[in-house]
């Protein structure tokens, strides 16, 4: 409860703006158009393991956010993650820099394996709003190879 309620936590403002840009003002879930209530959300989330990298966040519209709450995503939501991180490694790289932000990475990636390594057989996983989808472990391990 200490955890998760009583921490300050810090407020991810500061990179709304710029992700939403990496993102072309796209969701990073559903692809749809970003509002003005869009969040910066933690793609491995906060309640998982506690991280604020740069290369831990999304931006997503706020349906999706709230429907993601704390699941983990799914194997396709992990591949277009790392598929971002890898292909817009410089610009986050630059994002952080500019924003004095920890970028998170490779660090956010070993957890990634060993949150979904550890996953048990028949684990479901968010795949959209209001979507849970059994785990592909293979297919998600292959992502975060």
């Amino acid at each position: 409860h200490a955890f998760l309620f009583e921490g300050d936590r810090t407020s991810l403002e500061a990179v709304r703006a710029p992700l939403s840009d990496l993102q072309g003002g796209r969701c990073f879930y559903c692809s749809g158009r970003l509002q003005r209530d869009a969040c910066v959300d933690h793609f491995v989330p906060w309640s998982r393991h506690p991280d604020d990298g740069l290369h831990n966040l999304v931006v997503a519209d706020s349906k999706c956010n709230g429907d993601k709450r704390d699941f983990l995503a799914s194997a396709l939501l992990v591949e277009r993650w790392r598929e971002r991180n890898v292909s817009r490694s410089h610009l986050l790289e630059e994002v952080a820099r500019d924003a004095r932000w920890d970028p998170g990475h490779p660090r956010i990636l070993r957890v990634a394996r060993a949150i979904y390594s550890e996953l048990p057989e028949g684990a479901r996983l968010w795949d959209g709003r209001k979507q849970l989808v059994v785990i592909e472990r293979e297919r998600v391990l292959r992502a975060l190879a």
